[in-house]
């Protein structure tokens, strides 16, 4: 099978590098670990454990040019924006997984500076995923098997916490050999069923589509307007008006965009805010809660906690030892004393 090559951009540089079977960086740019896993000639993993130190963007190319298979992204901590060729756009959250072919398999995934990141995808071969139902493949992934190379195609549901955890043991590193792919095999399938199921239960909005390069440049400008002052920001009518788009536009955007409604990205941006300041250890805990937005240390707390899996001081002492398992977003993850 093709080796994967990654390309690696940011402002000032564009570097490339191949993920074999693994490849850790540590660096200004990031910390990274991306592993790619041959399970079978009709199946490969693709995991990856990312905290950024600047915005960076990195794209898999393959020197296989066709888009004979389908790919899947389930994301366990963090967001990413990818864009396809053609102009099409989603977000990777743990709320939003992704079923996709895109033309010669190309993605580009967008990170924030300052944010973990973490995810398994995997692709599949379209025979191999006729041969799974037998011919009879469910309606909401007939759209995937269109033979057409020079369109984007995807497929989203909702993320839930039953597909995180299997995306989370494929991280699993204590088999080794055919033990391990054979687990991560079980795994793969198991979780196809799952977005499935979850893609005809519930099946998203495409609010992905239609949103001009234009407007996409306004939305960044109306995130960066919110949070500029989260301690008095503006309404959302304001920034409307600041940046040329409806109440009601806006709103489909940030969702569309972000995964979030204008205020969650307000409020979480908030606690980030906070456990940034918190680690310093030389900000008081009601200062910080005023700073970030909150009258009444007792809502910032229960915030506080509701976001990180504890409350503020008690995360902070959990990140210094690396003891206890944090939850995140539904993930028992152990904590690294990085972030959360």
């Amino acid at each position: 099978m093709a080796d994967i090559g990654w390309l690696l951009r940011d402002a000032s540089l564009e570097r490339r590098f191949t993920v074999g079977e693994r490849m850790v960086a540590d660096d200004a740019q990031w910390r990274a670990t991306i592993e790619r896993v041959d399970i079978a000639p009709t199946m490969r993993v693709f995991l990856t454990d990312v905290e950024t130190r600047r915005e960076v963007a990195i794209e898999p190319r393959s020197d296989r040019r066709d888009n004979h298979w389908i790919a899947s992204q389930v994301t366990i901590v963090g967001q990413a924006e990818i864009e396809f060729p053609t102009d099409v756009w989603t977000h990777a959250s743990p709320e939003h997984a992704l079923l996709f072919r895109s033309p010669e398999g190309r993605a580009t995934y967008r990170l924030e500076p300052g944010k973990l990141f973490k995810s398994a995808g995997y692709t599949l071969d379209l025979e191999r995923v006729v041969r799974l139902f037998d011919g009879d493949v469910p309606r909401v992934l007939q759209p995937l098997l269109v033979q057409d190379p020079s369109r984007c195609r995807i497929v989203d549901m909702p993320g839930d916490r039953s597909m995180r955890r299997l995306a989370g043991s494929l991280f699993a590193r204590g088999l080794n050999g055919p033990l391990r792919l054979l687990t991560m095999e079980g795994a793969v399938l198991q979780l196809l069923a799952a977005q499935i199921t979850a893609a005809e239960r519930r099946p998203l909005p495409r609010r992905r589509r239609g949103f001009s390069l234009a407007e996409r440049d306004a939305l960044q400008a109306a995130r960066q307007r919110l949070l500029v002052d989260m301690r008095n920001p503006p309404s959302l009518g304001e920034i409307a008006v600041e940046v040329g788009l409806t109440e009601k536009r806006l709103n489909a955007g940030f969702r569309a965009l972000f995964g979030t409604t204008a205020f969650e990205a307000l409020r979480s941006e908030r606690l980030e805010h906070a456990r940034i300041a918190l680690q310093s250890g030389e900000v008081a805990l009601k200062e910080v809660a005023f700073r970030v937005g909150y009258n009444h240390v007792s809502n910032f707390v229960s915030a506080y906690a509701s976001r990180f899996g504890a409350p503020p001081r008690a995360h902070q002492r959990r990140q210094i030892t690396g003891g206890d398992d944090v939850d995140c977003n539904g993930m028992r993850v152990r904590s690294t004393g990085t972030g959360d």
